[in-house]
């Protein structure tokens, strides 16, 4: 989970939908919609997708307990991403997919650091979406939210031994783009 979540005890997991909702919201938002920038590019259509998904879980209640909670909002999100991906697609043939943008620079840091942390930030995030649609959700599961090869199996669908190797084949693809653009 995410470094600094607020874990619901059983007594808070028993409130009302909504408190329970609020707690998640409190929780996992900011992690959630960093993980859908990361898929999107589009700081707009994340915090979007976000919302959307919170509203699915407020409208299939109850889930079992936070970590299950937590699970369906993933997954809604990446499957959101993947949606509003494949209508972007269709919709924009030849343009490119996502806008460049910067994932953020370190707080305190001078001007001329803060403007080369967003550069490198920014083509890093553009390496990663130009990799194919299950690298790309796999390198944002295992090195951005920082799941195990188990957690990021579980919530993408698929065996541990396809997440090895689409993180080996995206790692070793970032690597050669990196390479290439220095």
């Amino acid at each position: 989970m995410a470094t600094g979540a607020i874990h619901m005890g059983s007594s808070e997991w028993q409130g009302t939908r909504e408190q329970v909702l609020t707690g998640l919201f409190r929780s996992h938002c900011v992690e959630l919609v960093r993980l859908a920038y990361c898929l999107l590019g589009d700081r707009e259509r994340a915090e979007e997708a976000v919302q959307d998904v919170y509203l699915s879980l407020f409208r299939h209640w109850p889930p079992r307990d936070e970590r299950s909670a937590l699970a369906y909002l993933r997954s809604g999100v990446i499957n959101r991403c993947r949606s509003d991906q494949r209508r972007i697609y269709s919709a924009r043939r030849g343009e490119p997919l996502l806008k460049i943008s910067a994932l953020g620079a370190q707080a305190g840091a001078d001007a001329a650091t803060d403007v080369l942390a967003r550069d490198e930030a920014s083509r890093l995030a553009e390496h990663v979406r130009s990799l194919p649609r299950r690298q790309r959700e796999v390198i944002t599961c295992r090195y951005y939210l920082q799941l195990s090869e188990r957690e990021t199996a579980e919530l993408l669908e698929i065996g541990i031994g396809s997440v090895k190797r689409h993180a080996h084949r995206g790692l070793a693809a970032l690597q050669a783009r990196l390479e290439e653009s220095r």
